[in-house]
């Protein structure tokens, strides 16, 4: 998959999460079959990647992240896309395997309704400010970040929350660039550091065991 999207979409991309939610919502009703990754990137064209990413997360972050497995689909994406991103690429390549992977079209239906409240919160709390933290060079260190998160996931599988709080670090720090709002990128540190704390005591407990 060497190219994301077709050059007619290119100036595209939602400019808050509740657009996002939106955009994602039409093309789960308007498909014929469930929306793969691949699907939804072509959907939103290249200056869409960047929402495609907070879509991911925000599938970790819903109940959806119950589903076997997801959360290490989903950590593998959101690394495949935030590392490509955060290395200035203008193309994006992901495995097929992963491009092809789907949820079924019911469930992400609710997923999306239950994530609504949360995004008009974020939404009409945010606004362009500290966008130091936002800009070049930085947004390519937050991208770095969600990148090492993704890459971290699949090992948090069987953490209970760990996962989730790590996708919601990377929900924030996307929304914190496609806003420009660098307060986001703050305190998406928070439940980063959470999913840490986790994986620190699970990692403890398990030592002390041995």
């Amino acid at each position: 998959m060497p190219d994301i999207a077709p050059t007619s979409q290119a100036d595209y991309a939602p400019q808050s999460l509740t657009d996002l939610l939106n955009d994602v919502a039409d093309l789960n009703d308007h498909a014929t079959k469930p929306p793969t990754l691949q699907t939804v990137l072509h959907a939103f064209g290249r200056a869409g990647v960047l929402p495609v990413l907070i879509t991911v997360a925000l599938i970790v972050v819903s109940p959806l992240s119950g589903i076997p497995l997801l959360s290490s689909f989903a950590g593998l994406t959101i690394a495949g896309i935030a590392l490509q991103l955060a290395a200035g690429r203008n193309s994006l390549w992901l495995p097929k395997w992963l491009c092809q992977r789907s949820v079924p079209r019911d469930r992400l239906a609710r997923a999306v309704d239950k994530l609504r409240p949360l995004a008009r919160f974020l939404d009409r709390q945010s606004r362009p400010r500290l966008r130091v933290l936002t800009d070049p060079p930085m947004s390519r260190v937050l991208l770095l970040l969600c990148g090492l998160g993704g890459l971290a996931m699949p090992f948090m599988e069987l953490l209970p929350f760990s996962s989730s709080l790590m996708a919601m670090a990377v929900v924030l720090t996307g929304f914190a660039i496609l806003t420009r709002d660098g307060l986001w990128a703050i305190v998406a540190g928070v439940p980063m550091t959470l999913a840490l704390g986790v994986i620190l005591t699970a990692g403890t407990a398990a030592t002390a065991a041995l």
